[in-house]
């Protein structure tokens, strides 16, 4: 499945800053979630409960070896382009004709994998079937361009390029990749997904970054959805008249969520019927920050791929890779 590893010796791909053991995480990172999306192709089933879907990915991605899930598992249907985890008690199920998101994050000792596939839930042709291959294209593409002095920019007109050779597609152009690092999911700068960009950076040997496109027949943007799911600890206030009780609570946030996003499902120390009030209000607070489930901006079906990528002297080294045919390929 990943077979970085075995194609590539390691110490020959290393950048000057990555060590050995430092590249080996981010590959064991790379390898749990290509595990658990390739389960994921295997399970997504109309009729699946979208509840117990994450729950099984995100199990899985622990029982690789990871240490610990960079973010809640993503579940997005159709227009739904990002941030929609499940809930507690989720009743969604997947229907029977639909474009399921799946994006998983893991991370060993805070070195992080991010990837992300388009399950066609109907098997349909036509726009359904194109709204994936056009993503796919598009990442395989800035994958063969990612290398050391290469401008994002140029990614990014490739990006758009490959997606508009698709009749009536467009890529989402305010998402895109980021920047990973040791404890940090998402850094400047950002990857585009379209050329019209003032971002300049040239990729250096030693980037570890995420490419993601996202297609659509839609409007090509997002907007906030009112609903939040996933959450972050961001600002443990110290109150003068905070309880010992709450300074406590606030201490197993930051224990066991760190920096990362997390789920209300994966709080085990509040009662359930008292988790979302308990969020809501360290929400109001400031203490935790929500993200807002993205929404297609007219309500166009979006379909998405991606990639952790390491940059090395001789190309991309694709972290995440689980496809069935050897990326080494990509390279020109």
């Amino acid at each position: 499945m990943n077979k970085i590893p075995s194609i590539f010796p390691i110490e020959e791909f290393m950048a000057p800053e990555l060590t050995t053991e430092i590249t080996e995480k981010y590959l064991k990172a790379g390898k749990a979630v290509a595990h658990a999306l390739k389960l994921a192709y295997q399970i997504a089933r109309p009729g699946t409960n979208m509840g117990d879907l994450a729950k099984i990915l995100e199990d899985d991605i622990l029982a690789q070896g990871a240490e610990g899930l960079a973010f809640p598992a993503n579940i997005g249907l159709d227009e739904i382009a990002a941030h929609y985890s499940p809930v507690i008690k989720e009743e969604q199920v997947l229907p029977t004709k639909g474009l399921l998101k799946v994006d998983l994050g893991a991370h060993v000792d805070g070195y992080v994998a991010d990837a992300a596939i388009t399950v066609n839930l109907g098997k349909d042709g036509g726009v359904y079937q194109d709204l994936i291959q056009a993503a796919k294209d598009a990442l395989y593409k800035a994958i063969e361009l990612a290398k050391p002095g290469v401008n994002i920019k140029t990614i990014g007109m490739a990006i758009q390029a490959e997606i508009e050779k698709y009749k009536g597609l467009t890529p989402i152009s305010n998402l895109g990749g980021h920047r990973i690092s040791q404890w940090d999911l998402h850094g400047a700068p950002f990857i585009p997904n379209i050329g019209s960009t003032t971002d300049n950076y040239i990729l250096q040997e030693g980037d570890q970054i995420a490419i993601e496109p996202f297609t659509t027949n839609g409007y090509g943007a997002i907007r906030n959805g009112k609903e939040i799911t996933i959450f972050e600890v961001k600002n443990i206030r110290k109150k003068k008249n905070m309880p010992q009780s709450e300074r406590i609570r606030l201490q197993k946030f930051k224990k066991k969520f760190g920096p990362f996003p997390f789920s209300p499902r994966w709080i085990d120390f509040i009662p359930q019927d008292r988790i979302n009030d308990i969020i809501l209000k360290y929400h109001r607070q400031g203490i935790i920050q929500g993200y807002n489930v993205f929404v297609e901006r007219a309500h166009g079906l979006v379909a998405q791929h991606e990639h952790t990528l390491l940059i090395t002297k001789e190309g991309a080294i694709p972290t995440t890779w689980w496809e069935d045919f050897d990326y080494h390929s990509l390279w020109k």
